[in-house]
């Protein structure tokens, strides 16, 4: 699903509205940003997108008593360095009206609503590359928006492995993995249920585990756990997901990783 087109609408000086972006708005590689209001919505209404001269947008706006937000939740925005996602964290949301949506452009890639654990919701936006953003909140209705540029400087991590209900986090393609190994992400999959198994480049199982979601019937649902197994030569597969109800078949991800144990 592809989200809608966002007009370009900032706050100007003085109050008024202008097209165009805010006067003080500024690109940046900060990892850490944060801003909103407390109590000022409920959910995710809808996520919008935009492309400009330089710069993409995305746009995340609210609801409030199944009504239009006027202003902007509490939001706490990371970009860790070297990765090519953003995360926004939403502590005070409880739902979304739209859970996933692909931008497929030159800088934009793709996003999903997801249940946080503990409380709220985050959505995670994926770019196409590295890339610098800056936040601007606007007002009746509240929105965030949310714009990018490429940075000219190339990814640290993979980007993490996504299929079409489940996303892993960790670890990434090609890690070089330890006893215990922590596995995260987030899925879809039938009643929370998330099959993970690691074996090694002759098929052999070495370790197994199911890891339940914190959701999946109303939208992304994460979940974590730890893997133990022993140590292996060679390279190893892990592949997190599910098996399908109509053939048995698995449907997920699978990521190449080594063993880094020495």
């Amino acid at each position: 699903m592809a989200p809608k087109e966002e007009t370009a609408r900032a706050s100007a000086p003085g109050g008024e509205t202008a097209e165009g972006e805010a006067a003080e708005a500024s690109f940046t590689a900060a990892p850490e940003m944060n801003g909103g209001s407390e109590g000022a919505a409920d959910g995710i209404r809808e996520v919008r997108f935009g492309k400009y001269e330089g710069y993409e947008r995305a746009v995340v706006e609210f609801d409030s008593g199944a009504a239009p937000a006027s202003q902007v939740p509490v939001w706490s925005l990371s970009s860790p360095t070297g990765e090519g996602y953003a995360r926004i964290s939403f502590p005070g949301l409880d739902y979304a009206s739209e859970t996933e949506g692909v931008f497929g452009s030159s800088i934009l890639d793709n996003f999903y609503v997801v249940r946080a654990p503990g409380r709220g919701m985050f959505v995670d936006i994926f770019a196409a590359g590295a890339f610098q953003y800056r936040v601007t909140e606007l007002s009746d209705p509240g929105r965030l928006a949310v714009d990018y540029r490429p940075a000219n400087v190339g990814l640290g991590f993979p980007i993490p492995a996504q299929s079409e209900r489940t996303v892993l986090f960790q670890p990434r393609e090609g890690e070089a993995i330890t006893s215990p190994l922590r596995v995260s992400g987030y899925s879809r999959n039938f009643e929370a249920s998330n099959t993970i198994v690691l074996s090694d480049s002759g098929g052999n199982v070495l370790s197994r585990a199911t890891a339940l979601s914190n959701d999946w019937a109303e939208t992304w649902g994460y979940f974590e756990t730890s893997l133990e197994f022993a140590a292996f030569e060679g390279g190893a597969t892990l592949r997190v997901g599910s098996r399908s109800p109509r053939d048995g078949s698995f449907e997920g991800v699978e990521v190449p990783v080594t063993y880094g144990g020495g």
